[in-house]
Order: C-alpha cells, then sequence, then structure tokens
C-alpha cells in the first residue's frame, strides 16, 4: 500500500488583513490550496476550516502604533514551526519575522499590497515620518537580499525592480465565475453600493454630502456600504449635519465576507469606487472596480488617469472628483438617469472582466512562484 503524498505546508500570514481577505484568501489560499497544505493565520474571530483550509485567529490590535512595535514579534511566536513550511506574509510590520525566518533557512515570501514606503508620508496618524521612513526602508532593502518578492501593482516595480531583479507582480484581477451570482438584469439606481474598508480616504463624508445635494433635488439615493467602519471616520459620519436628515438612507452593514456582501449588491445599481488622490491610489488598480465589473454593477470612480483608462476607455461607468461633493452628486444624478448607458456599463463590465482582468494568468504565476520555491 503506498503511502500518501504529504502535501507541502504554506502559511500565509497577517497581521493586519482579515483571514477572509479578497487576495489572501478568495485568491491564494483556494487557489494554492488545491496543491499544498494552506493555514491562514490573521485576524478572524475563531479557529476554523473553510473549504480545507485551516484558520488561526491572531489578536487584532485597537492601539496602531503598539501594533507596529509588538505585531511581528507575537506572529513569530505565533506561526514559526519545526516543519518544512512555506511562510508567505503580507505587511510590512511583518519584515523582521521574514528576515529571522530566512536566517532560520526557511523559505519566505513577502507580499506587497501597497507602497508602503511613499505611503508612511500619507498617513496623517504618523509621527517621526522621516525616522520611520529610515527604518523601514533599511528593512525592506534587506527583506529584499534575502527572499522573493510578490507587488499587486506594477507600478510599485519603480520601487521594487531596482531593489530586486525576480520581482512579480499578481495582481488583484477577478474569477468571472464566482461573481456570476451576483449579476441581475434589473438594478435599481437609487441604491449605491460600496464594500471595503472604510476610512476618511475613501470619501464617506463626500458621499454624504453628494447625497444631501440629491436628496435637496429630491432624488432619494440610499447608500449601502459593507466593511467595517473605523472609530474616526464613525464619529465623522455621526457629527456630521447630514447624518439625521439621511436617516433611514444610510446602511452600515459592518464587515462581511464576499459572498455575503455582494449579496447586498444585487439591489443597487450603481458602485462606488471614490478614493482621495495618494500616493498609492493614483498609481494603483482598485480591486473594487473589477469586481462591480465582474457582477455587472455600473461604476462612478475617482477621476484619476490610471482609473480612467479601465472605467471611461473600457465604458463601464464614469468619473468624478473624489474631493468634490457636487462632482460626485452630478456624476450620480447622470448615471441614475441614464438607463440604457447603465445597461451598456454593465455588458461592458462583464465581457471585460472575463477577457482582460480575470484570476487566471495571475495564477498561473503565483503556481509558478511556488513552484520555483519548492524546487530551489
Amino acid at each position: 500500500m503506498k503511502t500518501p503524498h504529504k502535501k507541502q505546508k504554506v502559511k500565509l500570514i497577517s497581521s493586519v488583513h482579515f483571514a477572509l481577505d479578497t487576495r489572501i484568501f478568495y485568491k491564494y489560499a483556494k487557489t494554492l490550496s488545491k496543491e499544498y497544505d494552506v493555514t491562514i493565520i490573521a485576524l478572524h474571530p475563531h479557529k476554523e476550516t473553510i473549504n480545507g483550509i485551516q484558520i488561526i485567529p491572531f489578536k487584532e490590535y485597537k492601539n496602531r502604533t503598539l501594533r507596529i512595535l509588538t505585531s511581528w514579534f507575537r506572529m513569530l511566536l505565533a506561526a514559526t514551526s519545526k516543519e518544512n513550511t512555506i511562510y508567505h506574509f503580507h505587511d510590512p510590520e511583518l519584515i523582521p519575522c521574514g528576515i529571522i525566518w530566512r536566517l532560520m533557512g526557511k523559505k519566505v515570501i513577502m507580499d506587497i499590497h501597497e507602497n508602503i514606503a511613499d505611503d508612511i508620508f500619507d498617513k496623517e496618524w504618523l509621527k517621526f515620518k522621516k525616522l520611520i521612513y529610515f527604518i523601514f526602508d533599511k528593512l525592506e532593502r534587506l527583506a529584499c537580499l534575502l527572499m522573493p518578492i510578490v507587488v499587486a501593482e506594477k507600478s510599485y516595480l519603480k520601487r521594487y525592480a531596482k531593489l530586486r531583479k525576480d520581482v512579480v507582480t499578481i495582481y488583484n484581477f477577478v474569477e468571472p465565475d464566482f461573481f456570476k451570482k451576483f449579476r441581475i438584469e434589473k438594478r435599481d439606481p437609487l441604491n449605491l453600493f460600496y464594500i471595503g474598508i472604510v476610512l476618511e480616504s475613501r470619501c464617506l463624508i463626500e458621499i454624504i454630502e453628494a447625497m444631501q445635494i440629491l436628496h435637496n433635488k429630491d432624488i432619494k439615493v440610499h447608500f449601502h456600504c459593507v466593511g467595517k467602519v473605523y472609530s474616526r471616520v464613525k464619529d465623522l459620519i455621526d457629527q456630521h449635519p447630514s447624518k439625521e436628515k439621511l436617516n433611514g438612507y444610510l446602511h452600515f452593514y459592518g464587515r462581511m465576507n464576499l459572498e455575503d456582501g455582494y449579496e447586498i449588491s444585487k439591489q443597487c445599481g450603481i458602485g462606488l469606487c471614490l478614493i482621495k488622490p495618494m500616493s498609492n491610489s493614483i498609481e494603483s488598480y482598485p480591486t473594487k472596480v473589477f469586481e462591480y465589473m465582474a457582477c455587472g454593477i455600473p461604476i462612478i470612480s475617482s477621476n484619476f488617469p490610471l482609473y480612467k483608462s479601465i472605467v471611461e476607455e473600457k465604458q463601464v461607468g464614469i468619473t468624478a472628483d473624489p474631493l468634490n461633493c457636487q462632482s460626485i452628486s452630478e456624476a450620480i444624478e447622470k448615471l441614475i438617469k441614464a438607463e440604457e448607458k447603465r445597461n451598456l456599463f454593465s455588458k461592458n463590465g462583464i465581457e471585460v472582466c472575463e477577457k482582460e482582468f480575470n484570476w487566471e494568468e495571475e495564477k498561473n504565476k503565483l503556481s509558478a512562484l511556488y513552484q520555483a520555491i519548492v524546487t530551489s
């Protein structure tokens, strides 16, 4: 009797992202679990196994400074094992873990979700930015010498291609088949939809002010928001003078898994992807745009050149100035009143996603990277 083949162990690790993060769970873990024994260690309410993928919860920090200073050590204790394991980490604060694992002779991959080096100067809450940049830059340069690097955006190569020659770009494109069940023929354009992290940079206040402009014109739009609302944003929303006036029109569902979140999108006719201009956002593909397209949801996005190259050139939606509530309200009103265009945007989004922005090629790049690491 043959001994069953023992799968190579893989740990996908994050102290910041939730275990059911789109990139980590729905793309990486689901793809890799067909060939590897995959465990995710990330933010999650409890230990469980989903689709054969074991999830081990990691405590979420309320204090960001404490998280940055100590999470790497806690993760080192939680994730390190004697077994032959590939460690694939997804947060810059875990770089010390990666370096230590490499010094222990472990196989490690560093995954760059955003260009943190540039992002440091956009984070208002950070103090001593120059000092933090100096320390981060030195640690990241060392990490790039020691381990393979994956980046989520081509624009990040401006930094990382200088630090390592064999950087792999794996985009957050979609699996169209997953989103087919969220496609419907008739969508209500008076219901606006957003899914994702809820920060000030996601234009929540501007959206509320745009809604008030529309309500003053007797265009009674609803806003459906799926995602964790961070405390500062919640305070800004609660204190906003339009909050009471829009009571019953603002719907916050909190964090949900991808399936439940997009189930809510079925009642919505416009998908919002409005992000304020920051170093990362203006040069990075927004994952939400691809997901909205795959569902057949017409889009309103920020008017950055990169976003326009998808939303306007592919004719899947329109763009607006994310800093201007008047511009946002005009874009919403325009789309509400243009049923033929909405139908065209919906049809184009599905077609373009299936042909150009699907996960198939990215999946192959991920598999090739792991095969190279296993055999090295």
